[in-house]
């Protein structure tokens, strides 16, 4: 009877979270420190090396400034450069880590506001033991930064919906967020903007009170566009690269279909190379010319390479495919295979529930797949940045039945 009566205790399981937390955290950290911080780094790291050694925002100092990367991120990196010169990328990653043990929380308050305490607390259990989320903040890549301030943005979003904060100050920061959002990470900003105009839409804020978020968040997000005008004299609302990623959807390693491996892997890390000599302006205009010589005017394939994106997407991107290792059969493939099958039934059941979040769901799932779908699915922190609101539903989903009994503990 004690052992029953200690399960049903709603502190057990709170702290029962709190030490897996922590308990992941220390093994990310001791991982990190065992295989000598060995993850990758991107185009974001050397941007963010020559503004802090150079004062340049440029990811090649031959090639001249860039705006191939939104700023957010680069800035974010170049503070540890700055500070932490001979240790910068093991102080990003150990920050990356400390970050991420912050994530279930925000998760956990987001189903708060829902009611729904017991879906938030499996939800955090289900991101801290998410094999690709363990591995990923070893990574220096924009993912890591704005997954939790897509998350904060999401709990500050709904407290504004719900009619809980609406004060100036309130809105001021909330504009503030978004700008900085808008800075992270491209792909959010049509969802995050039609999320915005449903406030108004659905009467949640007046016209006046939506006019000072707007401004707020457009004059905070005005240096980047002030900055790439002075730099380019040209209009850059957000970054360079179009023909690029569109190019880079046919090279052959990022297909699994023989029809769309139209450009050959020599020959595109060839045309890659020149970005090191050549502006991102000129370099677009290579891709556009070599895309156009290379399709040929079989523009069906565009068509084709988009069902496939969807597919690799949704599943693991081209270079695990044809892997089936232990690892990537149990870590990723039969992992999302159930995720995803799991989210399909919770939005079945979600749609009789409540038919607006579900199409609030259906939504975000649909604008994270798009721009993939446009250009490539090459990598899986594109399905990462939108993944975890897959384990918010399967948590919804498997206490669907189950009457809240947990409180605030977290809080």
């Amino acid at each position: 009877m004690e052992i029953k009566k200690h399960f049903r205790n709603p502190r057990f399981y709170y702290q029962l979270f709190w030490v897996c937390n922590i308990l992941v955290l220390i093994f990310k950290i001791s991982y990190s420190f065992i295989t000598h911080f060995s993850g990758g780094t991107f185009e974001d790291w050397r941007i963010a090396e020559n503004l802090a050694q150079h004062g340049t925002y440029a990811e090649f100092l031959s090639a001249g400034a860039t705006a191939y990367k939104l700023p957010a991120y680069p800035v974010f990196l170049s503070f540890f450069i700055e500070v932490f010169p001979e240790y910068a990328k093991e102080m990003v990653v150990l920050t990356q880590h400390l970050i991420f043990f912050f994530v279930p929380f925000l998760i956990f308050k987001i189903l708060k506001v829902f009611h729904k305490q017991d879906a938030g607390l499996l939800a955090a259990f289900l991101f801290i033991f998410s094999p690709a989320y363990f591995y990923y903040s070893n990574i220096i890549e924009v993912t890591n930064l704005f997954i939790p301030l897509f998350l904060l943005w999401i709990l500050q979003y709904l407290k504004i919906y719900q009619n809980q904060r609406k004060s100036l100050l309130y809105l001021i920061s909330f504009g503030i967020l978004t700008a900085i959002l808008f800075l992270t990470q491209v792909v959010v900003i049509p969802l995050a903007i039609i999320m915005l105009c449903a406030l108004v839409f659905l009467k949640k804020i007046n016209l006046k009170k939506f006019a000072i978020l707007g401004l707020v968040a457009a004059i905070s997000y005005s240096p980047w566009v002030i900055r790439n005008y002075r730099v380019f004299d040209k209009f850059i609302p957000s970054k360079t690269p179009v023909w690029q990623n569109l190019y880079f959807g046919f090279v052959s390693d990022v297909n699994v279909i023989d029809q769309l491996k139209i450009i050959p892997n020599e020959h595109a890390s060839y045309v890659f190379q020149k970005r090191k000599n050549t502006d991102e302006f000129e370099m677009e205009k290579i891709y556009k010319d070599e895309l156009k010589k290379d399709l040929n005017g079989r523009y069906n394939l565009i068509f084709i390479k988009a069902v496939q994106n969807a597919g690799l997407l949704w599943y693991v991107p081209s270079r695990y495919f044809y892997d089936n290792s232990l690892p990537i059969l149990l870590g990723r493939k039969i992992y999302v295979i159930v995720l995803n099958f799991i989210t399909l039934l919770a939005l079945f059941h979600l749609y009789r529930k409540n038919k607006l979040l579900c199409f609030a769901f259906i939504l975000l799932f649909i604008n994270f797949t798009i721009p993939y779908m446009i250009g490539h699915a090459a990598n899986t922190r594109f399905k990462l940045d939108f993944e975890y609101f897959q384990l918010i539903l399967a948590a919804y989903f498997l206490t669907r039945n189950k009457k809240t009994v947990l409180r605030d503990k977290m809080d």
